[in-house]
């Protein structure tokens, strides 16, 4: 007896339909599980933490409450720390935790996502913030491959800081950059024996390394200026005050000098101040 192809296929298909009954209607249809958004979700969740109480935004929109204030010295964009911390996703799945592995961290925060960088620099020895970062100042659209955090995922981080360990990076290892004074002298004029005159240099970082302005030496103990504390980020300025105060007797024509060191190439920039001195 022969059977054609169709007549096989045919009875093939009868066979196993009546063998299955209706355990398996003909009319299932497999509905494709719809993909996350998890950049629509991250904003949501962002705006609306936005709102809470006690909830504070930067203009860089990193998110932070304070749950334990402290007082004292903060770190800068260059300081190693020692924190514990607890990261989570938003819903709560927990990524990486120096508590759970009772571990603190150290780290340089030049070494770490921008979020951190910026949001330590807010916090003294003691404190303990709560960090809600935007995706944009933690892994952005690659997120972290093998991890629960996803790509455009905004991060929370549990954050207290332990120690400030260092300072500041020394001059002479920390990566050149550039800088600009909007003046490099200054004349007071007539002005009398005895009393203070004060001007300003603001300093502006012009290069790609944060500046770090080391020392700042007058010529003369008539001649006091200040140091920035920090290192000046790139673009960012600060200012050098100046107060000179000439001493009874000190008349006519003065000129006297400031020496800046950074991690420039040159190191050193020249700043100078004069005045003619009248008896008060």
């Amino acid at each position: 007896m022969k059977i054609s192809i169709l007549g096989l296929f045919t009875l093939t298909l009868t066979l196993i339909m009546s063998s299955c009954g209706s355990d398996l209607p003909l009319d299932v249809v497999i509905k494709e599980v719809p993909e996350v958004n998890y950049k629509e979700q991250g904003e949501d969740f962002l705006k609306k933490n936005a709102t809470r109480a006690g909830v504070t935004t930067t203009s860089s929109g990193l998110q932070y409450e304070i749950v334990t204030p402290s007082e004292g010295p903060k770190p800068n964009a260059t300081t190693k720390v020692s924190v514990h911390y607890h990261g989570t996703t938003p819903e709560g799945d927990v990524f990486d935790s120096s508590v759970d592995r009772d571990m603190p961290s150290e780290f340089k925060l030049n070494q770490v996502i921008r979020g951190w960088t910026e949001g330590l620099q807010l916090m003294s020895v003691g404190s303990k913030y709560r960090f809600y970062i935007p995706q944009e100042l933690a892994y952005g659209a690659s997120g972290k491959s093998g991890t629960v955090i996803k790509p455009f995922m905004p991060l929370v981080f549990e954050v207290e800081l332990l120690a400030i360990l260092d300072e500041e990076e020394p001059v002479e290892t920390a990566p050149l950059t550039s800088l600009k004074f909007d003046k490099e002298q200054h004349d007071f004029g007539k002005i009398k024996e005895d009393t203070d005159n004060k001007t300003v240099f603001r300093v502006t970082n012009t290069g790609k390394s944060p500046l770090i302005i080391k020392d700042v030496k007058a010529s003369c103990g008539c001649t006091t200026p200040s140091k920035p504390t920090k290192p000046i980020a790139p673009g960012k300025s600060d200012k050098i005050e100046v107060v000179f105060h000439p001493k009874v007797g000190q008349l006519n024509k003065q000129s006297k000098t400031i020496r800046v060191t950074a991690n420039t190439e040159p190191k050193e920039t020249v700043l100078t101040i004069s005045a003619v001195v009248e008896k008060k």
